[in-house]
């Protein structure tokens, strides 16, 4: 007959076990759980009265186009998105026969040597409230807020004068493309629009 202190042993070998296999799941989940608060965080309140008096003043008529030559980091990742204008939109697509909007930015920015995670939400890590067109560096990104939705739900890139180039925005063809960012508010009046600026490896 077992005594009371090999039960007791027992018991706690059983619950240890017990307790390692709750962690090991919750440890698992983590990253699924994280992004699932990443991707319906409500905007700021500063992030929502920038986006709606936001400056769009200095709009080009035609987008830039890209350096011919490109020298810098900065300039290759517009060269090179631009090389994949026209490849088709698909929702979840990662390339390179087709692109989602998150697919589009993480295949930019690795073309360059530059890692970014998939997902609009998870690209949007450090946003910041988008006031005017002054507060752009060409190759930010730019996330979006439909109305109705809180959390981020679109990811595009500036490339400069007022122009972005992405792929899936309302409006615009279903394939990479570029157009202004004021379409995005007149297709979507009350769209929240925030930005991330990316520190380049040449410029660290």
């Amino acid at each position: 007959m077992r005594s009371s202190r090999d039960t007791i042993r027992a018991a706690a070998v059983v619950g240890a076990i017990a307790l390692a296999a709750v962690i090991a799941v919750a440890w698992a989940a983590a990253p699924t759980v994280q992004a699932l608060l990443r991707a319906t965080r409500p905007p700021t309140d500063a992030m929502r009265a920038a986006s709606a008096h936001v400056d769009l003043t200095g709009t080009a008529s035609t987008p830039p186009r890209p350096a011919a030559s490109p020298r810098t980091d900065r300039e290759r990742l517009a060269a090179n998105a631009h090389r994949l204008l026209g490849i088709p939109y698909e929702w979840g697509a990662k390339g390179p026969e087709a692109f989602d909007c998150s697919g589009f930015t993480k295949a930019a920015y690795a073309s360059i040597g530059v890692k970014i995670p998939d997902g609009s939400f998870n690209q949007a890590e450090g946003e910041r409230p988008l006031s005017s067109l002054a507060d752009l560096t060409p190759g930010d990104l730019l996330f979006y807020r439909w109305p109705g939705s809180k959390g981020v739900g679109h990811v595009t890139m500036y490339i400069g004068d007022g122009w972005v180039i992405g792929t899936g925005s309302p409006g615009q063809p279903k394939a990479v493309t570029v157009y202004p960012l004021t379409s995005d508010f007149a297709q979507a009046p009350g769209t929240i629009v925030t930005f991330r600026h990316v520190v380049l490896p040449d410029e660290r």
